[in-house]
């Protein structure tokens, strides 16, 4: 819905009959890009005058050009490319990802290069006429930009010499009206090669969308085209009346008041084939109103500024811009009161990701806080193309931002992930057993997303209802007497198991919600419900009943106690006393053996005084022992009235490490067997490791299945192992930790639903630095 400031439009303004500038680029003279532009030559005439810097330097890399097509081209049609790429991203629109349809109507002056071509390959068999014609025939310059930027809509070349900028906007405006397309690119090049001296000219490229899209879309609009008129001198009539008379045609079209606009002049004397002074004249006049100050009488009047263009035989345009309507402040959501930011970017090489990292932290320290941080990430995150070398920060604010940014430096080996790589990595969610859970886990995020809150408060109130056990204490207690009761029951196995489970559950969701969706599951011991839950083996209902059972029957146990023992498997089971087994088996020499609570601590001490490193754990109860047997019979016949499911999701079994058949994982006995065997996530790991490029999150409190990832000996080098909560005793943010893991991933190829990051604010799109493009140089055959 569009929302705006009372007052701030003229009464009957139609917003579905106009058109807002939402991008732009120049080049002219020295100025390299828009920002240079602005704070530049305050004159049309003193941007053009000077020579045009890099004029012949072209990143043909970047567009997938050869050096020998890239020599052919005129260099209006390489400048033409690096420019509407710029006003894209300007405009934060990635044709690569929108369904928008994008049209470009662009116009460039008539050069020499083809001649000096056509002399310099009368020598040269490898160059034809064909080629040469479409490398400099000015039909081509749009279509070549819609070409190779993957714009679907019409490609219109506009040739009308001083003109031709105008005319281009003109032509696109009432194709947007007119609904032949959603984004149109408009704009004009001129490079002038003269036979001695430096290269002269300049390019302008802006992007027009229907206002009420912009608005909706919340993009950055520099301008409304209030009107826009192009006509020619008739038959008797001189040129300046010619001209005055498409002046008053665009008056009436923008149904305003000639006093009330400011006009920027086109350079007198400028050349009427040159298309670079009346360009840049536009651009000018589209800064006037953006940046410009306010009336000083303090009227309401939006600022307004026409600029005109002509080119030979009498061809005029005229275009009237006004500043944008401004979105009422009273109907501004307000912003997160928790800043934490992701900001993802990325290049076509190495290099070029360290430059682009380095121009959005010299942006961002300009800005000083006057755009939102959250503008800028969501700039990034939806209105830039995603290319193979990637890389992203995670900052609270602009200071921090910045100074992430600036730490980061071309790396000699930067991994090639998204398209390049052959698509996302699947994910594999881990989920962890019991250990991990602390009061005020994942409080962090509670705090921060309004889904995940309503998400983990709905299953604390199932089980508040069918247990009648308050979670809700453990994760956001407020006072002492809160937390007094949260550490209680963290201490309570009952309740800390039910709050591990519903956490891992309820982030599990969260992922998914963030676009991050499941290849396979895994879960150590108790994890393993929330693993098979999040599969749709059972309910969540169901998986809360198992939970609860399988905790209280633990309880009822003989005492028994639990061991760590460096040793591997094979070398340690001839040792063990009888009742006392294996556990858990997280490492090749990393193993636990649990039991009754006698023999183990005999076990421990005998064998510590022998030389074996050994130690007992400070875990209540004997898991995964012999002493389980007693409650298994139970245990069954409870599992005899929950209904399972056929996995839809692969889930690898942490009872056999390997994956878990999809017929047996839905079977009282498996259950059964998962409570009583040994957890094998060594063997879980080797499994993982052989699944091809998969990404590992550790889903749920704690680090402790991150940890036995990274110690892997192969798995560690060959993929992502991240974690989505940070360690108990680690005092980073909970939503830095995960922003972090959801920038790695996207890092490595996946897709992340990013407005689901912004639940509290409507981000808006800003302007940020353009690509640092890396040029080669194509100098011009001699005259």
């Amino acid at each position: 819905m569009t929302d705006l400031a009372p007052g701030n439009l003229d009464p009957g303004f139609d917003l579905d009959a106009h058109v807002a500038i939402v991008g732009m680029a120049a080049r002219f003279g020295r100025a390299a890009d828009l920002d240079a532009f602005r704070g530049g030559p305050a004159g049309p005439a003193d941007a053009t005058a000077g020579p045009l810097a890099d004029a012949h330097a072209f990143d043909h890399r970047f567009f997938g050009i050869s050096p020998r097509e890239s020599a052919v081209l005129d260099p209006q049609q390489r400048i033409l490319l690096e420019c509407a790429q710029h006003a894209l991203e300007d405009a934060a629109h990635d044709p690569a990802r929108d369904e928008a349809v994008v049209g470009i109507y662009a116009g460039g002056a008539t050069t020499n290069h083809a001649a000096r071509l056509r002399r310099q390959a009368a020598g040269s068999p490898q160059t034809d006429d064909r080629q040469i014609r479409a490398g400099t025939g000015a039909d081509f310059l749009a279509s070549r930009v819609a070409y190779k930027l993957g714009l679907t809509g019409p490609a219109v070349s506009v040739q009308a010499a001083g003109a031709t900028a105008l005319v281009a906007v003109h032509t696109a405006v009432q194709a947007l009206l007119g609904g032949e397309c959603d984004l149109a690119l408009a704009g004009s090049v001129t490079v002038h090669a003269p036979a001695a001296g430096a290269p002269g000219g300049g390019c302008a490229v802006s992007v027009l969308k229907p206002l009420r899209a912009a608005l909706d879309d919340g993009d950055r609009i520099y301008a409304v085209l209030r009107g826009t008129a192009v006509g020619t001198t008739g038959r008797g009539e001189s040129a300046d009346a010619g001209r005055d008379r498409i002046v008053r045609d665009a008056l009436a079209v923008s149904g305003v008041a000639d006093g009330t606009v400011l006009g920027v002049d086109t350079p007198a004397g400028a050349s009427v084939t040159d298309t670079s002074p009346t360009a840049a004249a536009f651009v000018r006049a589209v800064l006037a109103v953006y940046d410009g100050a306010d009336r000083p009488d303090g009227a309401a009047e939006p600022r307004r500024a026409a600029v005109s263009g002509s080119g030979p035989f009498g061809t005029h345009a005229h275009a009237i811009v006004e500043q944008a309507p401004a979105t009422d402040p009273a109907r501004t959501p307000t912003p997160a009161t928790d800043g934490w930011q992701l900001l993802p970017y990325s290049a076509k090489s190495a290099a070029a990701l360290a430059a682009v990292a380095g121009r959005i932290g010299r942006h961002l320290d300009r800005a000083g806080g006057a755009e939102a941080l959250q503008d800028a990430a969501w700039t990034l995150q939806t209105g830039r193309t995603r290319y193979g070398h990637r890389g992203f920060v995670v900052a609270r604010d602009h200071a921090g931002a910045v100074a992430a940014l600036a730490e980061v430096k071309v790396k000699v080996k930067e991994r090639s992930t998204g398209s390049s790589a052959g698509g996302p990595p699947p994910v594999v969610f881990t989920f962890p057993g019991h250990g991990g859970q602390h009061v005020g886990m994942a409080r962090g995020l509670y705090r921060l997303d309004p889904h995940f809150r309503a998400d983990l408060d709905a299953c604390v109130a199932h089980v508040r209802a069918v247990a009648d056990v308050d979670l809700g204490v453990v994760f956001d207690p407020e006072g002492e007497e809160a937390q007094e009761a949260a550490r209680r029951s963290v201490a309570d196995g009952r309740i800390a198991q039910l709050a591990v489970f519903v956490l891992e559950y309820a982030l599990a969701k969260a992922f998914i919600r963030w676009g991050v969706r499941p290849a396979a599951v895994v879960g150590h011991s108790l994890g393993g419900y929330a693993a098979a839950c999040i599969a749709g083996v059972f309910s969540f209902p169901d998986a809360v009943r198992m939970v609860l059972k399988r905790t209280e029957l633990l309880l009822t146990l003989a005492p028994g106690a639990m061991a760590a023992v460096r040793l591997p498997e094979a070398e340690l089971l001839p040792l063990l006393p009888e009742g006392v087994g294996i556990a858990v088996i997280s490492g090749p020499d990393q193993v636990t053996v649990s039991g009754p609570r006698e023999s183990v601590e005999k076990f421990v001490e005998e064998h510590v005084a022998k030389g074996l490193e050994a130690r007992l754990l400070k875990i209540p109860g004997a898991g995964h022992s012999s002493l389980v047997d007693a409650v298994l019979d139970e245990y069954e016949a409870f599992l005899a009235d929950i209904t399972f499911h056929r996995p839809a999701i692969r889930v690898v079994s942490d009872t056999t490490g390997t994956w878990a058949d999809p017929d047996e994982i839905r079977t009282p006995g498996y259950w059964c067997r998962h409570m009583r065997h040994a957890v094998r996530y060594h063997d879980v790991l080797e499994t993982l490791n052989a699944f091809q490029g998969c990404a590992l999150v550790e889903v749920g409190p704690g680090t402790t299945l991150t940890s036995l990832a990274r110690r892997h000996a192969e798995l560690r080098w060959n993929h992502p192992i991240l974690q989505a909560l940070p360690h108990p005793t680690d005092e980073t943010p909970d939503p830095k930790v995960l922003l972090s893991a959801l920038g790695a991933l996207w890092a490595a190829g996946a897709e992340i639903e990013w407005a689901a990051l912004h639940p509290l604010r409507a981000p808006r799109r800003t302007s940020l630095p353009g690509y640092p493009y890396e040029r080669t140089d194509f100098p011009v055959p001699a005259a």
